[in-house]
C-alpha cells in the first residue's frame, strides 16, 4: 500500500487498517501528504439499514436520544478453530473478534447515534487456549473474546455495548434505541450477514404502543437489485460510495481517518479495562483524561 500511495494511486484497505494504532496513524499521514483518496472497509456504516437508521434519528423519530444498547455475538471464535482461522490467534495480528467484528459494529452504531465521550470498558479472555480442529495443536492467546462498555455519547445519551465470540446458540445482532418520543429496534439473526440474513428495523413513535416493522426504502440501496448477501451488499455500497466520491469530489466512504479513530477507541477500551478507569475523549476520539470513579 505504501508503494501505491507513493505512486499517487487511490487506495482501499480492509478493516483493520493495520495491526496497531501507530502504524495506522503513519499510513494515514502518508496518504494525506500524498493527496490520494483512501477508503477503509468499515462498510457497515454505509449499509442501507444504517443509513436509514441515521435518517430516522435525524428526522426525530425517537425524539431526543436517551439510550443505545447493542449486543453482537457469533458462534465462532470459540476454543476450537479451523486451520483457516489460525491467523486470528496471535495477539500481534490484531485479529480477535473484538478487533475485527468489534471494529465493524462499533463504527456502525456510533456513526449513526454519535461517538463516545465518556466510558468504562471490560475486555475479557475466556478462551486462552485455542485448539486447531484439523491438527489438535493447542495455542495460547491473550486475545479478548468479550467486550462490555458503558458510557455516554455526544449529546449525553447513555450507551452500553456487549460484543462476544464463542456463543453457542442464538447469536446475532440486537440493538435498542430509546428516545423521549419513541423507540427503535434493529436486529439480525447473523453477525456476518449471508443470503437472507438481512437487518430488520422496528419502531414505535408515541407512548406504550407495539413496535412495527419499518421497511427499508429501496432508495437506500445504491445498487441494482441483486440478491446479494447482506454483508456483500454492504461492501458493494462502499465501492459505490467511493466511485461517487471520486466522480463528484464528495467524502462519503469511510477513510483511513475513520480507521485511526476506531484503532484509538479499541486501544482506550483496552486501557480502561486494564486500569479499571473511566475515560473521557474528545471529538476526534483521542483521550483527554481519566475521570475519578
Amino acid at each position: 500500500m505504501r508503494a501505491a500511495i507513493a505512486a499517487g494511486k487511490d487506495v482501499y484497505s480492509e478493516w483493520p487498517l493495520t495491526t496497531s494504532t501507530e502504524k495506522a496513524e503513519a499510513l494515514a499521514r502518508l496518504a494525506h501528504d500524498a493527496g490520494v483518496r483512501h477508503v477503509v472497509g468499515l462498510q457497515r456504516r454505509l449499509a442501507p439499514h444504517n443509513r436509514y437508521l441515521r435518517d430516522l434519528l435525524a428526522d426525530g423519530y425517537v425524539g431526543a436520544l436517551r439510550s443505545v444498547r447493542m449486543h453482537v455475538s457469533m458462534n465462532y471464535f470459540q476454543a476450537r478453530l479451523s486451520q483457516a482461522l489460525r491467523w486470528t490467534v496471535p495477539p500481534e495480528n490484531f485479529s480477535s473478534v473484538i478487533a475485527i467484528y468489534g471494529g465493524h459494529f462499533l463504527d456502525m452504531i456510533f456513526s449513526a447515534v454519535g461517538w463516545p465521550r465518556t466510558f468504562s470498558a471490560l475486555m475479557v479472555n475466556q478462551f486462552n487456549e485455542i485448539t486447531i480442529a484439523e491438527t489438535g495443536e493447542v495455542l495460547r492467546t491473550t486475545n479478548p473474546d468479550q467486550l462490555v462498555a458503558t458510557g455516554t455519547i455526544e449529546g449525553g445519551a447513555v450507551f452500553s455495548v456487549h460484543i462476544e465470540g464463542g456463543k453457542r446458540n442464538n447469536s446475532g445482532v440486537q440493538i435498542d434505541i430509546t428516545g423521549d418520543q419513541g423507540d427503535l429496534r434493529i436486529t439480525n439473526v447473523s453477525a456476518f450477514g449471508d443470503i437472507g440474513e438481512d437487518y430488520v428495523i422496528e419502531g414505535a413513535h408515541g407512548d406504550d404502543i407495539p413496535l412495527a416493522t419499518l421497511p427499508i426504502p429501496p432508495s437506500y440501496n445504491w445498487l441494482p437489485e441483486s440478491g446479494l448477501a447482506s454483508s456483500v451488499l454492504e461492501l458493494a455500497n462502499v465501492y459505490a460510495a467511493f466511485a461517487r466520491d471520486a466522480a463528484e469530489g464528495t467524502r462519503t466512504a469511510p477513510t483511513m481517518d475513520d480507521a485511526v479513530r476506531m484503532h484509538r477507541l479499541i486501544d482506550l477500551f483496552a486501557e480502561s479495562s486494564d486500569n479499571g478507569s473511566r475515560v473521557r475523549v474528545d471529538e476526534a476520539g483521542s483521550q483527554l483524561d481519566r475521570l475519578p470513579d
